[in-house]
C-alpha cells in the first residue's frame, strides 16, 4: 500500500510542475491526492500512525473532501497540500518503508 500511495503522490508531485492556476492540473492534483490517501487508509492503523502521525486525520478529511464533494475544493488548499506538505509525507513514507 505504500508503493500504490507513493506513486499517486509522486504523480501529484509532478502534476505540480505545470500551471496550477488551470483547473484542469488542480483536478488531476487532487484525484491523485484522493488515490494515495486512500491507498494509506488500508494500512495497519499502528502502521499509518508511525508513518504520518497526526497528519493522518487532515489527509483523510480532504481525501473525503475531494472524493465525496462536500462543496468545492480549495485549489489555495490543493497547492499548499501538493507544494508544501506533500513532500514531508512522501519522505516520511519513502523511509518507513525502507525501515
Amino acid at each position: 500500500m505504500i508503493a500504490e500511495a507513493l506513486e499517486h503522490f509522486d504523480i501529484a508531485i509532478s502534476h505540480s510542475q505545470r500551471d496550477l492556476s488551470d483547473q484542469i492540473v488542480i483536478d488531476a492534483v487532487a484525484m491523485r491526492l484522493s488515490a494515495g490517501v486512500e491507498a494509506l487508509g488500508a494500512l495497519d492503523p499502528d502502521t499509518r500512525t508511525r508513518l504520518l502521525g497526526d497528519q493522518w486525520p487532515r489527509m483523510r478529511g480532504m481525501r473525503n473532501r475531494i472524493a465525496h464533494g462536500y462543496g468545492f475544493i480549495d485549489d489555495t488548499i490543493v497547492r499548499q497540500t501538493v507544494l508544501v506538505n506533500l513532500p514531508t509525507v512522501v519522505d516520511a513514507l519513502r523511509a518507513g518503508a525502507q525501515a
